[in-house]
């Protein structure tokens, strides 16, 4: 499962939140080579890490095997702050209901749930908090490669600008739409039958600030599901290179 952690609940997973800090290092620094990021107490946290923040982190038993974090375009985020030159001087969707999606990998050893790859399970997480919390949409710098592949498994994606050399690596911005069809498809494709996230009791929705998260009604899957298509993704290049200056 996926917990959400946000502002409110932060104190009550202090263990969780050191185990996320130290699983990013070990992602992104020792397996990515993000060596600028490199901590000597072996903890990744940047500047973006603020109270806005939203950590979904995926659990197996006491390990963390999937993290990616979410951040209020409306407030200062990756793409206005670090690389607003890969847009040229074009704008893009800032609001309170649109986020940057950053920070998003799985352990390459996090094995399955069931049937379903913890990878699957994490981005499917994504789109279904965003439809329970009404975020309407997701920016996200990525590599062209990926776009086909968001395309495939049913998201509504628009490219904001052509693709940029970041760090020698090809990045593109994007916009994704998030609907209850690309859910639904994710669903029919991963063999994802339920809910995936683990929502805490009353906690208030960080995106409105008012109300509590509850889960969607009546998720489900066809009886006779789609295909079998299981991509590896590769959460290394679904990435916003490595925030030279984000500390």
């Amino acid at each position: 499962m996926i917990r959400i952690i946000t502002s409110q609940n932060s104190e009550d997973y202090p263990d969780l939140m050191e185990k996320v800090w130290r699983f990013r290092h070990a992602q992104f620094v020792e397996r990515l080579g993000w060596k600028e990021l490199t901590s000597e107490d072996g903890r990744e946290i940047d500047r973006f890490d603020t109270d806005d923040a939203i950590h979904l982190v995926v659990e197996k038993g006491d390990q963390v095997v999937g993290y990616t974090r979410l951040l209020r375009t409306s407030g200062p985020h990756l793409l206005s702050e670090i690389y607003p030159h890969i847009m040229e001087g074009h704008g893009w969707p800032r609001e309170r209901t649109i986020y940057e999606w950053t920070r998003c990998i799985s352990d390459e050893h996090a094995g399955k749930f069931g049937d379903v790859q913890a990878s699957h399970m994490l981005i499917t997480g994504v789109l279904e908090f965003c439809l329970v919390s009404g975020i309407r949409g997701l920016i996200v710098e990525t590599h062209p490669k990926l776009v086909t592949w968001m395309l495939e498994t049913g998201y509504v994606a628009e490219t904001l600008h052509t693709p940029q050399v970041i760090n020698n690596v090809p990045v593109v911005p994007v916009y994704i739409g998030a609907t209850m069809a690309a859910l639904s498809r994710h669903h029919q494709m991963f063999g994802i039958r339920q809910s995936v996230l683990s929502i805490d009791d009353e906690l208030v929705n960080p995106v409105t600030g008012r109300g509590t998260l509850r889960h969607l009604p009546g998720l489900g899957i066809r009886k006779t599901p789609l295909a079998a298509y299981a991509p590896e993704v590769d959460f290394s290049a679904m990435r916003e290179s490595s925030g030279k200056n984000s500390h």
